[in-house]
């Protein structure tokens, strides 16, 4: 009789293992990105559009000030707009890349300069999407009398694969180092059909403090800030945070002065040399249409149909 009830006592262990195998041995969900969050909303600036100092020429390093806008910015969002989706490209699973993403630009509006220039103010995020932080540190070199940046790639074990990623530079203006060439701003022109046509108005490409700024509400970003200091030695953007110029930053602007009125668009591009390692070079880039009146800027939802073209 004991061999009967340890006989049957096995086949129930086996049945009821069988039954609970498949919840072990399923691949985890792929968790769904949800959208982001982007830095809070920069309230609108009250004060009129009189300067003490003229600003400086258009210069994006060494602007001397920021002048005080004089109309509320168009449309500011109480939500960040949706990055680009996540990349599908094949990449070694044995890396944690980043995937930077420039979100649209957004808090646009027109200021006049007091000389007359025309520029466009926005804010700009640059999001990291990616399952792997951006992570570059400074190298003083004495032969080129410059600051190299190295990018550390992270593998899954752990260890890490240096990659030269450009360079620092001291940003006089904002008193903190920057990687060079970090960022892009284009005015666009748009065909018939609202797609991009042609470059009408450009800044030069922008230096980036990198730091992780604001939280984004992805399932797999990291619950802390890890890079919270503008130095030569390191900086970053850790997975699932965002980076935010605001409008008010010096540098934030596209001159646009002698544009004609007519529906546009300004583009942000991340890393438009590719001087970083990512998932995917393809999704930097992020897009916002508006119509330009005069001094009036009115921030559209989405690339416009039917555009009145010369």
């Amino acid at each position: 009789m004991p061999h009967l009830v340890l006989f049957f006592s096995l086949i129930l262990c086996v049945v009821a293992a069988g039954c609970s195998a498949g919840s072990t041995d399923d691949p985890p969900a792929t968790a769904t990105p949800a959208a982001t969050t982007a830095a809070a909303t920069v309230p609108p600036p009250t004060t009129p559009a009189s300067v003490a100092d003229p600003p400086a020429p258009v210069s994006i390093a060494t602007m001397a000030s920021s002048p005080t806008p004089s109309e509320t910015p168009a449309a500011l969002p109480t939500d960040t707009p949706t990055p680009a989706p996540t990349p599908t490209a094949t990449v070694d699973p044995s890396l944690l890349l980043p995937d930077l993403q420039a979100l649209p630009p957004y808090d646009m509006f027109v200021q006049v300069w007091p000389e007359g220039n025309h520029v466009i103010r926005f804010s700009n995020s640059i999001l990291n999407a990616g399952p792997g932080v951006l992570k570059v540190l400074g190298e003083s070199d004495r032969s080129t009398a410059t600051t190299r940046v190295t990018q550390h790639v992270y593998n899954v074990d752990g260890t890490y694969d240096e990659h030269p990623a450009g360079v620092f530079e001291f940003h006089v203006t904002h008193d903190h180092w920057h990687v060079e060439n970090f960022a892009l701003y284009e005015v666009w022109s748009l065909t018939a059909d609202g797609e991009l046509d042609e470059v009408v108005a450009v800044t030069d490409k922008v230096s980036y403090c990198l730091m992780d700024e604001t939280r984004s509400d992805r399932p797999d970003a990291h619950p802390e800030p890890t890079y919270t200091v503008c130095d030569q030695i390191i900086q970053g953007i850790s997975p699932g945070w965002i980076d935010t110029y605001e409008y008010n930053t010096p540098g934030q602007i596209v001159d646009i002065t002698g544009l004609p009125d007519g529906t546009y668009a300004l583009r942000s591009t991340v890393d438009p040399d590719d001087q970083m390692r990512e998932m995917d070079n393809g999704n930097n880039a992020g897009t916002t249409y508006f119509d330009l009146a005069g001094e009036e800027l009115l921030m559209l939802d989405g690339p416009p149909t039917g555009v009145e073209t010369d």
